[in-house]
């Protein structure tokens, strides 16, 4: 189980890299294409710079961390009774 947890932080980790670089390509993709930002703005733009990837880096860490451990849980859980046991369920031999 300890395992799991490990492999779960790890996850949620590259979960919160991954959503903090999305983030960033998505701001950095909107400045480029935003004609309001440019020289002689206040600099109001770049803030998405910041803003944004740690904004996004407490979710990407959860849907990592909680994705994987959900998976995880659910490979471990045990085998669903076979047709043939369900139907000879409290029957004696």
């Amino acid at each position: 189980m300890v395992r799991i947890l490990l492999r779960a932080l790890w996850s949620g980790c590259l979960g919160m890299l991954l959503a903090m670089l999305a983030g960033l390509a998505i701001v950095m993709a909107a400045l480029m294409f935003d004609p309001k930002c440019g020289p002689g703005d206040s600099g109001g733009c770049a803030m998405g710079l910041v803003t944004v990837p740690l904004g996004a880096a407490i979710p990407g860490f959860v849907l990592g961390f909680a994705g994987y451990l959900a998976v995880a849980l659910w490979r471990r859980r045990p085998a669903l009774p076979t047709i043939r046991q369900l139907r000879d369920w409290g029957r004696e031999d």
